[in-house]
C-alpha cells in the first residue's frame, strides 16, 4: 500500500510538481492550498510525511504544524518546511512548531526524493 504525503503550499505550481514527483515513485500523494483544509485532512487521513509551506495566507506553516500536532490521528507524522524561508529565525520558529527538517525552495526532484524517502521509511 502507497504512503500517504500531504502537501500544503499556497502555489498550485509547486503543489503540482511535489504531486508528479512523488506520485511517479509510488506515493499517495494529497494536496492542498488551505492550511484548514490540510488541519481537517489530517483529522481524516493517517500520513507518512507533510510538506508545508510557511508563507501562506490566513494561516502560516507555523500555525498549520502546530494545529496539526493537535489534529493528528495516532502519532503526528514528520513535517518538512518546503519554503524559501530557510533563514535561522524561520527555522527556530520551524522545529518549535514541530517541524522535522527544512527543504529550501528551489528544490530538485532528487532532493524532494532523498528527504521524503529517508523520513518516510521511519
Amino acid at each position: 500500500m502507497a504512503k500517504k504525503i500531504l502537501a500544503v503550499d499556497d502555489d498550485r505550481q509547486i503543489l503540482e510538481l511535489e504531486e508528479k514527483i512523488l506520485s511517479a515513485d509510488g506515493f499517495q500523494v494529497m494536496t492542498t492550498t488551505d492550511g484548514h483544509k490540510a488541519v481537517a485532512l489530517m483529522k481524516e487521513h493517517a500520513f507518512a510525511v507533510v510538506l508545508l509551506d510557511i508563507s501562506m495566507p490566513e494561516m502560516d506553516g507555523f500555525q498549520v504544524s502546530q494545529s496539526l500536532r493537535r489534529a493528528a490521528v495516532g502519532t503526528m507524522p514528520p513535517v518538512v518546511f518546503v519554503t524559501a524561508n530557510d533563514d535561522s529565525e524561520s527555522m527556530r520558529k520551524g522545529f518549535r512548531s514541530g517541524g522535522t527538517i527544512f527543504l529550501s525552495k528551489p528544490f530538485t526532484a532528487n532532493q524532494l526524493l532523498r528527504v521524503v524517502r529517508s523520513i518516510a521509511a521511519k
